[in-house]
C-alpha cells in the first residue's frame, strides 16, 4: 500500500490532505529495472500534457533511473532536463530538521529549549519547545492558511516583519496537546538556526548538508531564473500550461525555500540514512512518529514496506521524496506542472522497482452508448454531509455537478469507472443485480464518499 501523506499539497495555498491507496502482493526487489517500460510511462504523460516533471530512482548507492519531461519554461519552449532545479516546498522541512538536530548534537540547542529564548513575544512561547516545533505540536497557527497570506506572499518580507505577523496569530491549542501541520513552526526553526549559528540559513544549508552529501544543485531559492536551468510552475487550464504565482522565498524560509533536483534529493536522503549527516540515535528520534509525524519526516507505506521522507508543494510545484532503509531505495518526483496524480507516478516508479505490474496510461477518450448514459443519469445524495451530485449527459458525454458548484465533464475509464484528472476525481458506479445503478463512490484527495441515487 502506498499512502501518500501530501503534507500541504499547495503548501502555500491549500490544506493538508491524504492521497491514496494501491495494493499488490509482496515480491522481492527486482534485480532488473524495466527502464524501457518506465520511459513509455513517462512519455505517455509528456505527450498528453499530464506532467512536467523530473523523476529519479537511487538504489544501493547507484542511480538506476532518471528522467525529465515537459518544459522548464513554456514561453520559450525550454525543455527540462535531469539537472533542472525545482522548488521543493515542504521537503525543505527535512533539511531544516536535520540542521536543528545537528545543533542539538553539538549542544548548541536542546529539544526542550523553549521558544521564548528567541521569540518571547509569541503566544505561549514559554511553553513551546524545539521538539514541539519539529513535530508540529506547538499550537501556533499556520500563517499560510490565513486569508491575509495571499496579499503578501509574492512580496519580500524581513524576519522582523514575519515575526510581527506571527505575533498576531492565534494559538490553536495548548502546546503538545495535539498535532496540526504548521509552516509557521518551521519558519521559526530556520530563524533559530540563524540566531544560534550567527550566519544565514543558506550558509548553514551549504556547510552542514550540501557539502557533506555532495549536493551540486541544491540551495536556498531566490527569484526564478529559467536561463539558469530553473523551472517555472504552471497550471493546466483550457488545454494549455498557464504560468502561476511565484512566492517570494523570504516568506517560507526553511519551511519551503529550497530549490533542488530529483538526483540531489536522492543523494540527500541516502546520506541522511547512511549516517553522514546525523548520528544513528538521532536518526531514530527523527524517524519516531507522533500522530503520524516525526522530526520533519513522515512514513509512506508501500506494500508492507516503509518509505521515510516528505512531500511538498509551493505555488504549482509538487514534490515527493521517500527512502526505504531496508533495501536502500530512494525515489523522488519533482513537478512544475501536474495534470495527473503525483501519487500515481510514485506508484508506477515503485512498481517498477519491485517488479510489480503497472499500466502505461493511454488517455484515450472512450465513448458512451446512449443506453449506458441513461442508466447512469440522476441525482445522488450523501445525507450525512448533505451534498448532492447530479450526473447528466450532454452531447453524448457524461457530466457531474455537485451542489452549488460548476459542472465538469467525466472521462470513461471503464463501464463502471469515470474520472476527471484535472480535479483529481474518480467516480465508481456500483451495479445492482438487476444491472441498475443505485450507488456511486467518489474518490478525491484520499477521501472516499458514497452517494445513493
Amino acid at each position: 500500500v502506498l499512502l501518500y501523506p501530501y503534507t500541504y499539497l499547495k503548501e502555500m495555498k491549500k490544506t493538508y490532505c491524504l492521497l491514496l491507496l494501491f495494493c499488490c502482493t509482496i515480491l522481492h526487489l527486482s534485480a532488473q529495472l524495466d527502464t524501457n517500460k518506465l520511459n513509455k510511462y513517462f512519455t505517455a504523460l509528456d505527450n498528453n500534457n499530464k506532467a512536467m516533471s523530473s523523476v529519479c530512482l537511487y538504489q544501493k548507492g547507484l542511480y538506476t533511473y532518471d528522467r525529465a519531461i515537459g518544459f522548464a519554461d513554456v514561453s520559450s519552449k525550454k525543455k527540462s532536463n535531469v539537472y533542472t532545479q525545482y522548488r521543493i516546498g515542504s521537503i525543505s522541512k527535512m533539511f531544516t530538521a536535520v540542521i536543528i538536530l545537528q545543533l542539538i548534537e553539538e549542544k548548541m540547542l536542546g529539544l526542550q529549549t523553549t521558544l521564548d529564548v528567541f521569540f518571547p513575544t509569541l503566544k505561549n512561547s514559554h511553553k513551546i519547545t524545539i521538539e514541539q516545533l519539529l513535530n508540529h505540536r506547538s499550537g501556533i497557527a499556520n500563517f499560510t492558511k490565513e486569508e491575509s497570506f495571499r496579499t503578501y506572499m509574492e512580496t519580500a518580507k524581513s524576519d522582523s516583519e514575519l515575526i510581527h505577523i506571527f505575533e498576531k496569530l492565534p494559538s490553536d491549542f495548548d502546546p503538545d496537546s495535539k498535532y496540526n501541520y504548521s509552516n509557521t513552526g518551521y519558519v521559526l526553526l530556520s530563524m533559530i538556526i540563524e540566531k544560534v549559528t550567527k550566519s544565514s540559513y543558506g550558509m548553514q544549508l551549504m556547510r552542514r548538508i550540501c557539502f557533506k552529501a555532495k549536493l551540486a544543485d541544491t540551495r536556498v531559492g531566490i527569484k526564478i531564473n529559467t536561463s539558469s536551468n530553473e523551472a517555472q510552475s504552471y497550471a493546466y487550464e483550457n488545454k494549455e500550461w498557464v504560468k502561476t504565482t511565484e512566492t517570494d522565498m523570504s516568506i517560507p524560509h526553511g519551511a519551503g525555500n529550497i530549490v533542488s533536483t530529483a538526483k540531489d534529493l536522492c543523494l540527500f536522503i541516502e546520506a541522511l540514512f547512511q549516517g553522514k549527516l546525523i548520528s544513528e540515535p538521532t536518526l531514530q528520534k527523527m524517524k519516531t512518529m507522533k500522530d503520524g509525524y516525526g522530526y520533519g519526516m513522515v512514513i509512506m507505506p508501500f506494500d508492507g514496506k516503509q518509505f521515510y521522507g516528505h512531500t511538498g508543494g509551493i505555488d504549482n510545484f509538487q514534490s515527493m521524496l521517500g527512502y526505504n532503509p531496508m533495501d536502500s531505495t530512494a525515489f523522488c518526483i519533482l513537478g512544475n506542472g501536474l495534470n495527473f496524480e503525483i501519487n500515481d507516478m510514485a506508484i508506477a516508479l515503485l512498481n517498477a522497482v519491485y517488479n510489480y505490474p503497472f499500466e502505461i496510461p493511454t488517455f484515450e477518450k472512450k465513448l458512451l452508448s446512449v443506453a449506458a448514459l441513461q442508466s447512469i443519469e440522476g441525482i445522488y445524495e450523501n445525507a450525512s454531509i448533505q451534498m448532492k451530485i447530479t450526473l447528466f449527459t450532454q452531447n453524448k458525454k457524461l457530466w457531474a455537478q455537485a451542489s452549488g458548484q460548476s459542472a465538469f465533464e467525466l472521462e470513461k475509464v471503464s463501464n463502471l469507472e469515470y474520472k476527471n484528472d484535472a480535479a483529481g476525481i474518480k467516480l465508481i458506479l456500483n451495479k445492482e443485480k438487476d444491472n441498475s445503478i443505485r450507488i456511486l463512490t467518489i474518490k478525491q484527495g484520499g477521501h472516499e464518499l458514497k452517494f445513493e441515487k
